[in-house]
């Protein structure tokens, strides 16, 4: 080892060391990724906000740091010229102080002049020794002009070099000129004034240097730490609404974040001062918390009044697509680790792979393939098992709007809302997968609010209005009246705690009676009709579902008996069976609430397609109705 230049060999050895062990980590000699830009800064880069921010060390370990193995190969072999040729000459501690004092003059002035710029490498202390020999050439030694010129023709290199690094790597420029204007400036006081070339003066100016941190200004880091709580609020309210909770605690955490978007809000108008690059960010970033605020108070009348918010928030999100994009986003955070997850159930299987369709269906909600005779028809995205999945529009023939929602595996699940042919809403409410969740509201043909239904846990109507909006029922209690077009009383009856209790009543168009059917607690114990015709009908709670024509158990029977294990299945369970029974008691959409493979799930689908007929279910005893009914097969 030549020992006349100890400090450079070992400074070299250290930032060799460093980039080996980082490149290591990444698994990249090139260094070129966002991610690896984020990764130098984790590891101890010069940022603004961050070495301001609580870890000045940054203005240290940023010299020790490189962007790939190029910078860190040109910066490695300038050092070692100017090292051979300097450290002899005035010796390693006062060459160690002054690489040190011009590396941290480097840090500082990118500090000062450099807006959101991830800042790292020596590049800066060399430009600082490059202009410490300069102004000694220049100073001391400016009549021989060879020496002068190769000082000069090396820098000219290295100011090259490092330009078009600068462009390709964003290297950063402002440090460079900072750290060869404090090599400069020292080789003024040296050899011009004869100042500052003790060592021990050195040493107090290295550790005076420093504290001109206290006193740059904060105006980056508010802007920054501003910019956080707005990246921290937008995780949290998108959280919240993922999360699974109650009515309650969900309330209360729109309300946390509606105060959270409003403060930051205010803290962006009342901020002093905001840096220059950003400033064009801010009207986009205002406008955005705008609209973050407004949707979350959208959200709250949800849960306090109607689902129907839910139009105003898809208009809402239509208005962030015309928000200007932000230029700087200030997340230098490394992204969160996501859960990894190895389901290989057939749900997952299913979702790989999503086909957009157009659909169309008969008045009866039956598939058809005729685009004329369709009285409906559906929008939305069908997975390899020809399963509906994520959000679903359908539409009238005309292209109204009949409903939106969304699927998981085929089953309705998340916010529903239905229109009428004439473009009022008929009803909203939310769906867990199928089933009926929460708070159902109900509305009239002319729009206004017909009734508040909740399905937690048990069914409760809560309040009921004629299509006046005068209350009818009131906290689940009062008499209930419903009227024909022509204004004859169609049926009357009463809610006692949410649900219907005793004796209704049923009138035709003409006013004369149609039915006369006794509840207990919602649930229907008897009833006697007559048609027009003069027919009769008496029924029961089981008339309003359907069922297999030979009854439940012949049914099980017949399941049993006549299902199949596919060759090679293991598997065991019970699959339950969704599916639409028509007036006619025919059979369509099969839907899999409960499935256990899926081989099983579709021989369950075949046994009761091809099965025995069904009753359907029927309204007041003598009218037909097109229903759903729920079939358990077991394996």
């Amino acid at each position: 080892m030549n020992l006349r230049q100890p400090v450079t060999i070992v400074t070299i050895a250290i930032n060799v060391l460093v980039f080996a062990v980082l490149a290591w980590h990444l698994q990249s000699l090139m260094m070129n990724k966002g991610s690896d830009v984020i990764a130098i800064l984790q590891a101890g880069a010069n940022l603004n906000p961050f070495t301001l921010g609580g870890q000045p060390w940054r203005i240290i370990t940023s010299m020790f740091l490189h962007f790939g193995i190029i910078h860190v190969v040109v910066n490695m072999y300038a050092l070692w010229n100017l090292g051979t040729l300097l450290e002899p000459g005035i010796g390693s501690l006062r060459f160690t102080l002054l690489y040190v004092i011009t590396g941290l003059s480097s840090g500082i002035a990118s500090l000062i002049f450099n807006e959101y710029v991830i800042s790292a490498g020596a590049s800066g202390a060399i430009f600082g020794l490059y202009g410490y020999v300069l102004g000694a050439e220049l100073i001391g030694s400016y009549r021989d002009r060879a020496k002068l010129q190769q000082v000069l023709i090396n820098f000219l290199i290295f100011v090259g070099v490092n330009a078009f690094l600068t462009g390709v790597f964003s290297v950063d420029l402002a440090g460079h000129i900072g750290g060869c204007v404090a090599g400069l400036v020292f080789s003024f006081f040296h050899f011009k004034l004869g100042l500052l070339k003790g060592a021990l003066q050195m040493a107090l100016v290295l550790i005076i240097l420093p504290a001109i941190l206290f006193f740059l200004p904060k105006d980056q880091l508010a802007y920054y730490n501003l910019f956080q709580r707005i990246i921290k609020q937008d995780r949290f309210s998108s959280d919240i609404l993922r999360e699974v909770k109650s009515n309650n605690a969900l309330a209360d955490s729109l309300r946390k974040s509606e105060s959270e978007w409003r403060s930051i809000q205010r803290d962006l108008r009342s901020m002093p001062r905001i840096p220059a690059s950003v400033t064009e960010d801010t009207t986009s970033i205002t406008r955005y918390i705008s609209l973050r605020t407004r949707e979350v108070r959208y959200r709250l009348h949800i849960l306090d009044e109607s689902y129907i918010y839910m139009d105003s928030i898809e208009v809402l999100h239509a208005q962030f697509d015309s928000v200007p994009p932000i230029r700087h986003v200030l997340n230098f955070n490394p992204p969160p680790d996501e859960p990894v997850t190895k389901d290989s159930s057939v749900n997952e299987i299913g979702r790989q792979d999503l086909t957009t369709l157009q659909v169309y269906y008969d008045e009866n909600w039956r598939e058809i393939n005729d685009s004329e005779a369709a009285a409906y028809y559906r929008i939305g995205t069908r997975d390899s098992l020809n399963r509906w999945q994520g959000s679903v529009r359908d539409f009238y023939r005309n292209g109204d709007l009949q409903m939106k929602g969304g699927y998981k595996d085929d089953l309705r699940d998340g916010v529903f809302i239905y229109y009428s042919d004439h473009s009022t809403h008929t009803s909203a409410g939310r769906y867990d997968l199928e089933y009926p969740i929460g708070k159902w509201e109900h509305f009239h043909w002319n729009g206004s609010k017909e009734s508040e239904i909740f399905h937690t846990p048990e069914f409760f109507t809560k309040s009921v209005w004629d299509s006046l909006g005068n209350p009818l029922v009131s906290q689940g209690s009062g008499e209930y009246k419903r009227w024909h077009a022509n204004g004859i009383l169609a049926e009357q009856g009463n809610f006692v705690n949410g649900r219907r209790d005793g004796y209704w009543l049923g009138f035709h168009d003409d006013g004369s009676q149609y039915y006369k059917e006794y509840y207990q607690n919602n649930r229907l114990i008897n009833g006697l009709s007559e048609g027009k015709d003069g027919r009769r009908y008496a029924y029961d709670g089981f008339s309003e579902i359907p069922v297999p024509l030979m009854g439940v158990k012949e049914y099980k029977k017949y399941l049993d008996k006549n299902k199949r294990y596919p060759p090679g299945e293991t598997k065991h369970g019970q699959v339950k069976v969704l599916f639409n029974v028509g007036i006619d008691g025919s059979l369509w959409d099969f839907v899999i609430l409960k499935s256990v493979s899926p081989v099983l799930d579709q021989e369950a689908i075949r046994l009761i397609r091809e099965g025995p007929g069904w009753r359907p279910a029927s309204a007041h005893g003598e009218k037909k109705i097109q229903s759903q009914g729920l079939m358990e097969v077991e394996f």
